[in-house]
């Protein structure tokens, strides 16, 4: 066969591959959005833990081309049969690591309806290739929404010194970071207070410096009433960072820590 012609069709099939796979990731972005009520600060956060999305995109890459390389080489499927193997794979997948209860059979039924969504985008595509190009900006355009911070601040007065941090507003959706450069092996208390001055959410979480989750030590409540304490160690030299957030959030956030 055409050296060229080989090479074409391989190019065509990823483009078709990862079309599909556009299609699937945009409405399920669509419905993240939608899920947020349009919180695009919400929304970039859902975006944010690639490894999730990769082993969404890598299970469905491998699975499609592991029943596409059967009905190549060894058993001829009807195009029914092809979509039955997807929401199959998409189905069974969540057992492994849930165990087979009614949590994993809702979470497999809506990884069917993907891998349904998923096998019929890629039909659609090898029979439209030219919208299959024009999928593929999805990737592009939801990394460059992702790299962007959505965080909205109103009437925002901060108070810093070395070891501590308080801030004053009327609006707070998003998040805000504090930085700690720390040496390997110190240890952080910190003490944050939260005040609601409306029906506003918050939380906080700590990340290092490859921006991963650190775990931490809830400790009993501090004398001072509504003052969480947490510890965490740095398990290696860098910039980490305790992350306040907000969600509509009226009020006064205050942080104090101490380095050992």
């Amino acid at each position: 066969m055409n050296k060229k012609l080989v090479s074409t069709n391989v190019v065509e099939y990823m483009v078709n591959k990862f079309a599909a796979l556009g299609l699937l990731v945009f409405l399920m972005c669509s419905y993240l959005l939608l899920a947020a009520k349009f919180d695009l600060y919400e929304f970039t956060e859902n975006l944010s833990n690639l490894k999730i999305w990769g082993l969404i995109c890598g299970y469905a890459l491998v699975t499609t081309m592991l029943i596409d390389l059967i009905e190549n080489k060894w058993i001829a499927f009807t195009f029914q049969t092809s979509v039955l193997l997807h929401c199959l794979a998409g189905f069974i997948v969540f057992f492994p690591f849930m165990g087979i209860n009614f949590f994993s059979v809702i979470a497999g039924t809506v990884g069917s309806l993907c891998a349904f969504i998923y096998a019929f985008s890629s039909y659609l595509f090898h029979r439209k290739k030219k919208f299959a190009w024009v999928i593929l900006l999805v990737f592009p355009l939801l990394l460059s929404v992702r790299l962007y911070d959505f965080t909205s601040k109103k009437d925002w007065t901060i108070k810093e010194t070395n070891s501590s941090f308080s801030a004053e507003f009327e609006h707070f959706n998003g998040k805000h970071e504090i930085l700690l450069p720390l040496k390997k092996g110190e240890k952080v208390t910190s003490y944050l207070s939260f005040t609601q001055l409306n029906e506003g959410g918050y939380g906080y979480h700590i990340l290092d410096h490859n921006e991963e989750y650190v775990g931490m030590k809830e400790l009993a409540e501090s004398e001072e009433e509504g003052t969480q304490a947490i510890q965490f160690h740095a398990i290696q030299s860098g910039v980490y960072k305790i992350i306040v957030t907000g969600d509509d959030l009226k009020g006064i956030i205050d942080v104090n820590w101490e380095i050992d």
